[in-house]
């Protein structure tokens, strides 16, 4: 094992560790809670305000109960909610460890996608790159690696998707072929858990995969097992996509959610765009810029007539599809920024195929190593500062948390218990809008949308928290702070 080899596995086990922690001092919070509980979609699901009794998750028995109510009235996705369900029943402890891993995996299997090598070629500039986005570029990191019921459905599914792109990938950069008889029913069953992921995932998984089928076929290299998968994986994202419950969960959010920004009447009209376009495209595209530099630099290094090669049109194909489903996103009602996770994780994919041209061709000149390494030090020094801000807040915000159950605990004989709301440390709602306040957290908003409880009787966490814990009634003292 050589030096390079230690130092990105030191780096990846201090970035584990870290990670790992965060995901300690992070209790259940928002839909984890309601998740814990049998979906009743005769009743308008757990998630809405004014929801009724539910009862608990006891058994896998009711998981699948749960997630047939679910897919029939609410949505499709069956695996990401599948393991939030099970998390919640089995608690938080081992989504921790096993989250942990997950994130490692993602880490791993984006190098391997990327640059087909394997991970004994793994070096230090790959994890670099690969830990800075994930800690800088992510799109809303703590609703999708973080949170529980996020994690589940962004950063496990995309691991999932990552899984069934492998072979393709390994076979477009090293001719591997697979001819195991068990490798055809493999693909199957990862195209169909590809397709049935999470809608970004299996769209952007689903361009892909079509241009690898074109491509394989073009080169008299299609494989059965590619045909096998591909074919799955539209099933899966037909199964996904055309889930009865879709078009019932949209009308129910446009009629009974709060949201100011865009009244129910305004659907599907200019204002939605542009809504959609600022809160969910801008704030995912602009924070993918520096995994183009790389890229851009690639390209301008080649002789203009070796441009479109191997590896240019590889880039292609990821950024394509990232940028294609981040345009379909602007089209559909209620667009967050966590919808963009896989997109950014494919032009890092991208990303990190420019770097291994760059390595092995040693077309870096001195003022470029000169730029890296100024980078680099920038990097490492923000890192360190994000972090320390990161624990500060997170432990400060765990410890309200914790108090809060204790009160409770000491006050449950009563009708009506009222809390404090959670407030965070100013810095966490004054930091700039770039890359320091995208590895934070919590701050106001996200605690006033969805994570804290309200000050209403008739707020659906409020309701599902009381459940949760045996409690009659619990409310936060203070103004909804939806309305400032």
């Amino acid at each position: 094992m050589n030096d390079g080899m230690k130092r990105w596995q030191v780096m990846l086990l201090i970035f584990m560790g870290i990670f790992f922690v965060r995901n300690l001092m992070l209790p259940m919070v928002s839909d984890d809670i309601p998740y814990a509980f049998i979906w009743d979609g005769a009743d308008r699901g757990n998630l809405l305000d004014g929801v009724g009794t539910r009862e608990r998750i006891t058994s896998f028995g009711d998981i699948v109960k749960s997630l047939y109510s679910h897919y029939m009235t609410w949505g499709g996705r069956i695996i990401g909610i599948g393991l939030t369900q099970l998390f919640a029943w089995e608690g938080k402890k081992l989504f921790n460890i096993l989250n942990t891993l997950v994130f490692m995996s993602l880490a791993l299997l984006v190098f391997r996608v990327g640059t087909g090598k394997k991970l004994h070629e793994m070096n230090t500039a790959y994890m670099f790159w690969i830990l800075f986005t994930f800690w800088f570029l992510i799109p809303d990191p703590f609703l999708t690696t973080l949170w529980m019921c996020g994690s589940c459905v962004f950063l496990w599914t995309g691991v999932i998707d990552m899984l069934f792109l492998l072979p393709f990938a390994l076979a477009f950069w090293q001719g591997t072929k697979f001819s195991s008889r068990w490798f055809i029913p493999l693909m199957a069953l990862s195209g169909l858990c590809a397709g049935w992921s999470v809608e970004t995932g299996a769209f952007a998984t689903g361009i892909i995969t079509f241009c690898a089928f074109i491509y394989f076929w073009r080169h008299n290299q299609l494989a059965p097992w590619m045909v096998v998968g591909f074919v799955f994986l539209c099933v899966g994202g037909l199964m996904l996509g055309l889930a009865p419950g879709e078009m019932v969960r949209m009308e129910l959010q446009r009629l009974y959610e709060y949201n100011p920004e865009l009244p129910k009447d305004m659907y599907w009209t200019p204002l939605m765009f542009q809504i959609n376009f600022m809160e969910c495209f801008y704030p995912v595209v602009s924070k993918q810029i520096p995994l183009f530099l790389p890229i851009l630099y690639y390209i301008c290094r080649l002789p203009k007539g070796q441009r479109w090669n191997k590896v240019t049109q590889f880039q292609t194909v990821m950024v394509g599809a990232a940028m294609v489903t981040m345009i379909v996103m602007i089209f559909v009602p209620m667009a967050p920024t966590r919808a963009g996770f896989f997109s950014t994780v494919a032009v890092l994919i991208a990303s990190l195929s420019a770097m291994c041209e760059l390595q092995k061709s040693e077309m870096l000149e001195v003022r470029g190593k000169i730029f890296v390494r100024a980078f680099v030090t920038v990097s490492l020094l923000l890192w360190v500062a994000t972090t320390a801000i990161v624990f500060y807040i997170e432990w400060g915000v765990r410890q309200q948390w914790m108090n809060r159950i204790d009160y409770i605990n000491a006050h449950q004989d009563q009708d009506l218990v009222v809390v404090h709301q959670i407030d965070v440390p100013p810095i966490a709602d004054n930091l700039p809008d770039w890359w320091l306040s995208n590895t934070v957290s919590w701050n106001t908003d996200v605690l006033a949308w969805g994570s804290d409880l309200e000050p209403r009787e008739e707020g659906s966490h409020n309701l599902m928290y009381a459940q949760f814990y045996g409690w009659k009634k619990v409310i936060t003292d203070g103004e909804d702070r939806r309305m400032e």
